[in-house]
């Protein structure tokens, strides 16, 4: 059986059809060109047969040719010599029958080739993606080339791996960081409004230097511990700064740094 009603399992209904449709074009095609070729050979034939008979006149039949010796004959060969078509038709053979079934024959298959090759060439684009449908990529190498290209092959997979798991680990990353922040600042958002709320509730203001008595909440308990640390630095640096201040205002008005390194009337007075 052709292998035409056989094809192989790798062959998708569209590469089928496809197939088919480039085998029925070049029939078609082929057998349009048997029948033209086969015509156009035998009224070739039959056209220069009659062409030679009447302008080459050695050619007619061999009877005549060893009789006729007149003068007319002569004549008319003279005349003849002189033609375009007798140049032309006399290197040919005599056309007889066998020349009539050749130029037949010959017109047929030169006309089949001719018309099916074209045919096949305007279509093989079609079956270029079905030549390479399981084909093998290492077809024509060496043991050694096939196993360098398996090891440049693993080494572009192991590199296109790596770039992507490092993008998608940095992405992974930021994601992670900015869903944090996220978080955390709805936590602090929601600390803190929980703790306006009871302190309005409780009668408090939203400070402590407005309250009469300190008010804590669990939640804010790192906030409040933070917020009291920065205030006693600031006192104590303000306080510093009186200090310096006022040694200064001292020394610069000749006055001692206290009462009891005073002279003069400032303890008789009291």
């Amino acid at each position: 059986m052709s292998r035409a009603f056989t094809p192989p399992d790798t062959l998708s209904q569209d590469d089928i059809r496809t197939v088919a449709d480039v085998r029925r074009a070049v029939w078609i095609n082929g057998l349009f060109g048997l029948g033209a070729g086969s015509a156009i050979g035998m009224i070739g034939h039959l056209a220069l047969q009659t062409l030679q008979r009447r302008h080459v006149p050695k050619v007619a039949s061999t009877a005549e040719k060893s009789t006729e010796k007149t003068s007319a004959t002569t004549l008319s060969k003279k005349q003849t010599t002189s033609s375009i078509l007798y140049k032309l038709l006399k290197p040919l053979p005599p056309l007889t029958k066998n020349t009539f079934l050749l130029s037949f024959l010959g017109g047929g298959a030169l006309g089949s080739f001719v018309l099916s090759s074209t045919a096949g060439k305007n279509a093989v684009h079609l079956l270029h993606p079905i030549f390479n449908v399981g084909r093998d990529e290492y077809a024509g190498m060496s043991p050694y080339q096939i196993e360098a290209k398996k090891a440049e092959m693993t080494l572009q997979q192991q590199q296109s791996g790596a770039v992507e798991d490092g993008a998608l680990t940095a992405a992974a990353a930021i994601n992670q960081d900015d869903q944090l922040d996220i978080q955390h600042h709805k936590q602090r958002t929601l600390h803190r409004k929980a703790s306006i709320k009871e302190r309005l509730e409780s009668g408090h203001s939203l400070s402590d230097t407005h309250s009469t008595e300190a008010h804590y909440h669990p939640s804010d308990e790192e906030e409040i511990v933070r917020d009291k640390a920065m205030h006693r630095a600031e006192v104590w640096e303000r306080r510093q700064t009186e200090r310096r201040r006022w040694v200064k205002d001292k020394i610069e008005s000749g006055g001692s740094l206290s009462d009891s390194h005073v002279t003069g009337g400032g303890g008789s007075g009291r």
